[in-house]
């Protein structure tokens, strides 16, 4: 192990990488300490016949300039994704095409809708209370009949990534908002790396000046007279001036902090609700570029963008939440849920990954806990001592995006560079 380091970076995802590489751009020798055997977090492609699906994040939008800016960097193309053309609903019992309601109810719809909106904006100005309670006390509170809600349970799945039960509706509130309204979110996701998000990871990776080491699980991280001791599971032992951990949330309880977190941190540490299913796959018999949302009892997929094709193949990608009885990894389990919204697809193959069980996340994107939303805030993620933190859990803008993730590690590293004092 290096000596000589003035810094160690905890964890090879976008962030931890972006913190390295802008650290090597500083002239700070800085070594990356990676547990998987790749780089890039939760940013993880794979591919289907050649083409390449996203297992973790997938898309950026419109106004996020560091991926742009980081894409452009390294020499990788943008994808822009066509505008969707057709739409369908699992309602009130019923697969839909056209309207998301029966017809009479259209009003009842509008009038949910608006005060949806409503409601988000005065969350975003600043009424914290309305966006406490779980999405699912929320959505029920606000919808008067059974395909309205079931309408609003898909389009929770769009935001959240957790059963609505146990994610705080504040992310569909703050994406409402944030994003143009109650179809802003839907719209903006419309950019993505043609490359894939592994490709982004790779060249952070292999930036000049970078030291990584992979596999290098990272099990106590101790904090005294000015230097900075990480202990990996092998015993192995690394120190330097300064420490950034740039693990998910829910991996801090993992590592043993010496001095221990402050408390505002320690209680934020694994309180991150996500628990998102995600399965990807190419389907024969699908019209492309289209969206089916929803929810029933018996599906556990509520919301499924149907993307591009390619020689008869669509690429497909479908969102659903954590129920028992459904192993997304099973192919039947999979043809099953893809049949209640797109009955006339073949399913050909597909690929998934278990982010709540991988040891190296504990959880899917951040997601806010019901009752408890302020749990998660990025404000209790302030550099202490000789460490500072980083990704997009812990994101003051753009939480749970890559773009946050970037913003997060570029910011690591100038404290790294030039401490703020506390």
């Amino acid at each position: 192990m290096p000596s000589d380091l003035d810094a160690i970076v905890v964890g090879a995802g976008l962030a931890g990488l972006r913190a390295a590489r802008d650290l090597a751009d500083a002239g700070r020798r800085v070594l990356v300490l990676e547990a998987r055997e790749r780089v890039g977090g939760r940013a993880f492609s794979a591919r289907l016949d050649g083409r390449v699906v996203e297992l973790g994040g997938s898309w950026f939008v419109h106004d996020h300039a560091q991926v742009r800016a980081e894409l452009a960097r390294y020499g990788l193309p943008e994808r822009v994704f066509p505008p969707l053309v057709h739409a369908r609903w699992q309602t009130g019992g019923e697969l839909r095409r056209g309207l998301p309601v029966p017809w009479d109810e259209l009003g009842a719809l509008e009038a949910t809708l608006v005060r949806v909106r409503a409601d988000a904006h005065a969350h975003a100005e600043g009424d914290e209370a309305i966006g406490v309670p779980s999405a699912l006390a929320y959505i029920e509170a606000v919808a008067p009949t059974p395909a309205i809600r079931d309408f609003m349970l898909g389009w929770w799945q769009l935001m959240g990534g957790a059963s609505p039960a146990e994610g705080a509706v504040t992310d569909m509130l703050l994406s409402i908002a944030g994003h143009g309204g109650l179809t802003g979110l839907l719209t903006c996701l419309s950019h993505g790396p043609a490359d894939g998000w592994s490709g982004l990871a790779e060249a952070l990776a292999g930036a000049s000046g970078v030291e990584l080491r992979l596999a290098a699980e990272v099990r106590s991280i101790a904090d005294a007279d000015g230097r900075v001791t990480c202990t990996l599971a092998s015993g192995e032992t690394v120190t330097a001036r300064a420490a950034i951990v740039a693990v998910p949330i829910n991996c801090l309880p993992a590592i043993a902090f010496d001095p221990p977190l402050p408390p505002r941190t320690a209680e934020a540490a694994g309180a991150n609700a996500g628990t998102a299913v995600k399965v990807v796959l190419l389907a024969r018999g699908v019209q492309p570029h289209g969206l089916a949302v929803g929810h029933a009892p018996h599906l556990p997929l509520h919301w499924w963008y149907v993307d591009d094709e390619v020689d008869g193949l669509v690429r497909i990608t479908g969102f659903g939440w954590r129920v028992d009885g459904f192993d997304p990894s099973d192919p039947a389990h999979v043809a099953r849920a893809l049949a209640g919204y797109l009955p006339e697809a073949e399913l050909v193959e597909h690929a998934t990954h278990d982010w709540v069980a991988d040891p190296h996340s504990r959880g899917t994107w951040l997601t806010a806990p019901a009752g408890d939303p302020g749990r998660v805030s990025a404000d209790r993620f302030a550099p202490h001592g000789q460490i500072a933190f980083a990704g997009s859990d812990v994101a003051l803008e753009h939480a749970g995006w890559f773009e946050g993730a970037l913003v997060r590690g570029a910011a690591a590293a100038r404290h790294v560079v030039a401490p703020v004092p506390a």
